[in-house]
């Protein structure tokens, strides 16, 4: 049951319970998820930014108790109970008798039915035989109509022809035959296109592409994946602790979040979402226990590889954004 909410508690934004066919779902400030996280069965959605219920009636009482007084946005409705199995009401037991009754008359009239019947079959096959004749007139008028779009397009691309002979074309070098990632323009300019790469895969996601800009992922790689891993890990400790700087490590942390389901996902979504993120843990490992064996083209590949997984997860665990600005 879900602890009630005092007056004495002042809270910090606005809330909004709401609920979609499947879930009830609330929007509440960051630093109010502690009452989120009262009532059982929470899973945090970060791309909708909101706590996601199952729809049930003692989840829907819970919110109730806890939201119903304060909250600015309040509209779910109470969930249906099911009819003990083998119960009919007194409405369908009616119906059922209503149905034997009209089903007998049926019977009678049934035989009486039958030539009228014969006869609305003969006015159908002489509908079809008028439809069959429309469209052999049809076929007619559209093979004539290709074999005069056929001669069009000959006319145009014998045109099209003559004019390439007139006009000369000049070939634009656009990028050199290969990249020289010692050179800063020239890696800063694969950069952008991994950086491009990644914000569509995030969903356009504007706070990522902030911080990828911030801390540059092929310049600084090492700087990038040490500190985007410091915040995932803050993210990570507000769904499953409530608070940050905690002692449990972050594999901890990806484990209960798992354990007790706390990161939703759509029944559709493929993503992985805690194999990716003991993968970005991994990679973080290598760069915190490099110990200067670590060749510069290596840090770019696990930065790479770090910064590819993050476009997946980022958008969906993901609280509060305020250090990605």
């Amino acid at each position: 049951m879900a602890i009630p909410f005092t007056t004495n508690c002042q809270k910090i934004g606005p809330i909004e319970v709401s609920e979609d066919n499947r879930h009830f779902l609330v929007r509440i400030h960051p630093e109010d998820r502690g009452r989120a996280k009262k009532i059982a069965g929470r899973q945090w959605d970060g791309e909708r930014r909101v706590w996601v219920y199952s729809k049930n009636i003692f989840t829907y009482n819970a919110l109730v108790e806890e939201f119903q007084t304060d909250a600015d946005i309040f509209n779910i409705r109470r969930p249906k109970t099911k009819r003990t199995a083998g119960i009919k009401s007194p409405s369908e037991e009616l119906d059922s008798e209503k149905f034997q009754d009209r089903s007998l008359e049926e019977l009678h009239l049934l035989g009486a039915g039958q030539g009228k019947i014969h006869s609305e079959l003969n006015q159908i096959r002489q509908m079809q035989e008028s439809i069959n004749d429309l469209v052999s007139n049809h076929s007619q008028y559209f093979e004539e109509l290709s074999e005069r779009q056929e001669e069009t397009i000959i006319t145009v691309n014998a045109l099209k022809s003559s004019a390439k002979d007139k006009i000369k074309t000049k070939k634009v070098e656009i990028l050199p035959e290969t990249l020289n990632l010692n050179k800063r323009k020239e890696m800063l300019l694969i950069e952008q296109v991994l950086l491009t790469i990644v914000y569509e895969t995030s969903g356009k996601n504007e706070s990522l592409l902030k911080w990828m800009r911030k801390h540059s992922p092929l310049e600084r790689p090492a700087e990038f994946v040490n500190t985007t891993h410091e915040l995932l890990k803050e993210q990570l400790e507000k769904i499953v602790v409530g608070e940050t700087n905690s002692e449990v490590s972050f594999s901890d942390l990806v484990h209960k979040a798992q354990r007790d389901n706390l990161i939703y996902s759509h029944h559709h979504d493929s993503t992985k979402v805690f194999p990716i993120l003991r993968s970005l843990n991994d990679v973080r490992n290598r760069f915190a226990h490099a110990r200067g064996i670590f060749s510069p083209y290596e840090q770019w590949t696990r930065s790479i590889l770090y910064l590819m997984n993050l476009a997946l997860v980022w958008p969906k665990i993901m609280i509060t954004e305020s250090n990605s600005k």
